[in-house]
């Protein structure tokens, strides 16, 4: 036995020297914070004052291959770690962005778990959320100088919990279908969400709109296939690129309301609709940005067939409370939402702006306008839909003005120093409201008039790389 691990170790060690010898680079990054977090902002109890955390990154990159791998270590106590306490002096681990990347010619081949990321540059990207939340994918990416394909499964969650397996096993399949024309782009995305196995091969590998695949494979030709719960998620994208300038639209139809046009007499089911906008532009100063987007209430939500959840939410779980040391806890909703960060029921505006005049300096500010929402009831505390569309039409709405500075001094090829700093003020903040009235019974999230908090924090970060 011994002799054979031996030889699996040399083994491995002949493959990988030649491609890894004398081509790693490492990044270490520790940081301190103190003040808010988005998980404050949800958690009251939540102690936030001192926060420590340290990255250890190692990355391998040439021409036709990367090979990353990241690792966080964090005292912040947000989540259950048996050995945390005893063992590592109050830190748990959490795997950051760690896989590898082939490319060859106009193909790139993605596995791991991966930062994903949508084909606009926008802090409110729809389909793929602006929030760095690691998943594991496998991605195929085709890109020449006139066409732009991708097929993206991602996984979802992969529970050990759970007496449903659509609740435990759930993953999407996201695909963009692009044409370029001079410093312009647009194209087709869509997001099949499915439940209760981890991959579906058609979705990934058959080009063909998900839709199509979804309507065929469940009408049956002759018997239907797959499980049946999945959920379809479609809209456009338009962008223009060039050395000053960059801009942006895209919409995203979760659902649509027909009868509107085709049976006006019928029932008016609420539109599930989200929009993003927005243009980053530079001169002399530095890089300017604007950028807003938008979603209605009940974007992002799964179904409900006679009462009963489906989980096809296009959510990475398909729940935001747990239990922390006996107590619940909610899961920023921002951590959630696979798609746009706000997911429904919502607008939000930003300015941003990165200074060539100070070098490392950047700052922006966010203004946003939440109401009740959440993303694992269908249609909250009802058992159904209320007739029509709706945006922002609840009795309490919170607010949230936030501004956030941060300063990235270089000291030496090696050495990197990071200043951050966030302030504003929450308005009416939501806080979590169980839900009884309906035959689902999960909670939501409700704006509460006066509860009033401003928003404060400070960090600073410390970082080595170097290469050998």
């Amino acid at each position: 036995m011994e002799k054979r691990n031996r030889t699996i170790v040399l083994a491995v060690i002949t493959i990988l020297f030649p491609i890894l010898n004398f081509a790693f680079q490492t990044n270490i990054n520790v940081s301190y914070n103190s003040g808010s977090t988005l998980f404050s902002l949800y958690n009251a109890q939540i102690n936030t004052s001192q926060i420590l955390s340290a990255d250890i990154e190692l990355k391998h990159e040439n021409e036709n291959f990367d090979f990353f791998a990241s690792m966080i270590a964090r005292n912040d106590n947000f989540f259950n770690d048996h050995f945390s306490s005893s063992y590592y002096a109050g830190f748990y681990f959490v795997v950051d962005e760690s896989g590898f990347r082939v490319r060859n010619g106009n193909v790139t081949v993605t596995l791991g778990k991966i930062h994903l990321s949508d084909v606009v540059q926008s802090p409110y990207s729809l389909f793929i959320s602006s929030v760095h939340v690691p998943r594991n994918t496998f991605e195929v990416l085709f890109d020449s100088e006139t066409f732009l394909y991708t097929t993206r499964w991602i996984q979802l969650s992969n529970l050990q919990s759970g007496s449903d397996i659509r609740e435990k096993l759930r993953s999407a399949n996201y695909k963009l279908y692009g044409v370029k024309f001079g410093n312009f782009r647009f194209g087709y995305q869509d997001v099949a969400v499915y439940v209760g196995k981890e991959f579906d091969f058609e979705y990934f590998a058959n080009p063909v709109p998900s839709f199509f695949i979804q309507y065929v494979n469940d009408a049956g030709r002759p018997y239907s296939e797959g499980l049946g719960d999945a959920n379809y998620i479609s809209g456009f994208f338009l962008d223009y690129n060039s050395e000053n300038l960059y801009w942006y639209a895209q919409i995203l139809v979760d659902d649509i309301n027909a009868n509107r046009f085709l049976h006006p007499e019928s029932y008016q089911n609420p539109d599930k609709i989200a929009w993003s906008v927005g243009a980053n532009f530079k001169n002399i100063f530095g890089k300017f940005g604007l950028f807003h987007a938008g979603a209605t209430k009940y974007t992002f939500q799964p179904s409900s067939e006679s009462g009963n959840p489906l989980y096809y939410g296009y959510t990475y779980y398909p729940n935001f409370t747990y239990t922390k040391d006996s107590n619940t806890m909610v899961l920023p909703l921002e951590y959630l939402y696979a798609g746009y960060i706000y997911g429904e029921n919502n607008l939000a505006f930003m300015i941003t702006y990165d200074s060539s005049v100070v070098d490392g300096l950047s700052v922006d500010a966010e203004f946003v306008i939440l109401g009740e929402r959440s993303p694992v009831n269908p249609w909250n505390e009802n058992t159904t839909f209320v007739p029509g569309t709706h945006l922002l039409n609840d009795p309490v709405l919170e607010y949230r003005l936030i501004s956030n500075l941060q300063y990235l001094l270089t000291i030496s090829d090696l050495i990197k120093l990071e200043l951050r700093s966030a302030l504003g003020y929450v308005w009416n903040a939501s806080t979590l409201v169980n839900v009884d009235s309906d035959n689902v019974k999960k909670p939501l999230l409700r704006p509460q008039n006066g509860n009033n908090h401003p928003y404060f924090s400070f960090s600073l970060g410390l970082s080595f790389n170097m290469s050998f």
